[in-house]
């Protein structure tokens, strides 16, 4: 893998906090040819047939249903037990809605490929550089894997750290941008929310305003921002931004801007799989330039993240996985949204909790009301579990099949 040492150069003169950004700048580069031919080597897809899982126990966000049948077909749950082509036996089992990334970076097919395996049937990547790449991996014809949705360029201001990469990885604002324009380019484009990133040196609050306003009266779209140190997170708050990306690790969050959030019914991923991941090895720390000059702490993440659970502000589950960055260095997809929910619980959420937010609490709060619960007319992302993640959310580790769209998932891996 080719590192640009412009990112080594951004990061060792500009880092102050274990996240300072979102680290699909280290991912390698993929282009649209590069996704056209992963595409290619497969000619045939599976298809689906109409399939009955039997004798299984369902989660219905509350719990789960004693033995039951689920049919599928065409894509979608349904109650038409006609002609039923494929039947699987569910006996002992347990049957969840396909997992959610909230907060993710895949890059091509195998990327899609994998973290389909570990049961995520759908992911919402937080960037986009290349906008003809992005829609050649959202449109493949690989139907057994995770379906995604994308943010595009991700708005930064010119003074930050990401701003001074030349060439620039994202959409550069200056004091005088047309804010609107880089919105309706980004629409315009096929994003699917917009993203903008809060940091030191960074977009200002007006600016920030504007964004979101323009987003959300224009396009009646969200916005997602990254925010991962106190001053950036309550710009995010202000601006009435619908996601807030990250946790501040530098501090801890008051409760007026707890109360805020609250209400402006926003919601925060907090990604705490990538500090935990960061602030347990220290090669991450060598990577990435961090001194020991910062108040920042994991334990800031884990109280931030319990503050907002008991106050009631929804969370939702993501990772900002990227893959492999460098040799020896590994932000695997798949596995560490298993590791998210139970990061999850670490910090108060309950196991149905934290299974709400790697489900039907993303799907509902990034309005993607298609999927996310088992029920008659909903997408078929299905996951069968060996065991009750209820009793023990690691047990959503345990896969024994999956589903996307009524199509099953060739490979799956078991982690149990």
């Amino acid at each position: 893998m080719r590192i640009d040492h412009r990112l080594w150069f951004f990061t060792l003169a500009n880092l102050v906090s274990i996240i300072p950004a979102c680290l699909h700048h280290f991912q390698t580069t993929v282009r649209t040819d590069d996704i056209q031919a992963q595409t290619l080597q497969r000619r045939t897809s599976p298809v689906a047939t109409k399939t009955a899982i039997q004798n299984v126990r369902v989660f219905d966000g509350q719990g789960f249903t004693a033995p039951q049948s689920v049919i599928f077909a065409n894509g979608h749950i349904t109650a038409d037990a006609k002609d039923i082509k494929t039947t699987v036996n569910g006996n002992g089992k347990f049957l969840i809605p396909g997992l959610i990334d909230a907060h993710v970076h895949v890059h091509d097919i195998a990327g899609l490929v994998d973290i389909t395996s570990y049961g995520v049937t759908t992911l919402f990547n937080m960037a986009c550089t290349d906008y003809t790449a992005c829609a050649a991996l959202k449109n493949n014809n690989w139907t057994d894997v995770a379906s995604l949705l994308s943010a595009g360029a991700v708005a930064v201001g010119n003074g930050s750290g990401n701003g001074a990469l030349q060439p620039p990885l994202d959409q550069l604002v200056y004091p005088d941008t047309d804010l609107p324009q880089l919105v309706i380019w980004a629409f315009g484009n096929g994003s699917d929310y917009y993203k903008i990133k809060a940091n030191f040196g960074g977009i200002s609050q007006a600016q920030q305003d504007k964004l979101v306003s323009t987003a959300h009266n224009v396009f009646g779209q969200q916005t997602m921002t990254h925010a991962s140190d106190i001053v950036s997170f309550e710009q995010a708050v202000v601006s009435r931004t619908d996601g807030i990306q990250h946790i501040p690790d530098d501090g801890l969050l008051s409760s007026c801007t707890i109360a805020a959030i609250k209400k402006n019914k926003q919601f925060v991923t907090p990604t705490m799989s990538i500090f935990n991941y960061g602030y347990s090895n220290p090669a991450v720390f060598a990577f990435l330039g961090r001194t020991n000059s910062t108040n920042a702490t994991y334990a800031h993440v884990e109280e931030n993240v319990r503050r907002l659970h008991r106050a009631g502000v929804p969370i939702l589950a993501g990772t900002d996985a990227v893959g492999t960055v460098a040799p020896g260095l590994d932000l695997p997809f798949g596995s560490t949204l298993h590791e998210e929910l139970q990061l999850l619980t670490g910090v108060g959420l309950t196991s149905l909790e934290a299974l709400r937010a790697g489900t039907i609490e993303t799907a509902k709060w990034h309005r993607l009301l298609d999927r996310g619960e088992i029920s008659v007319g909903k997408r078929a992302d299905l996951v069968l579990l060996n065991s009750d993640p209820l009793v023990n959310i690691s047990n959503t580790r345990d896969i024994a099949r999956v589903w996307v769209g009524g199509v099953e998932v060739q490979h799956v891996v078991n982690l149990g």
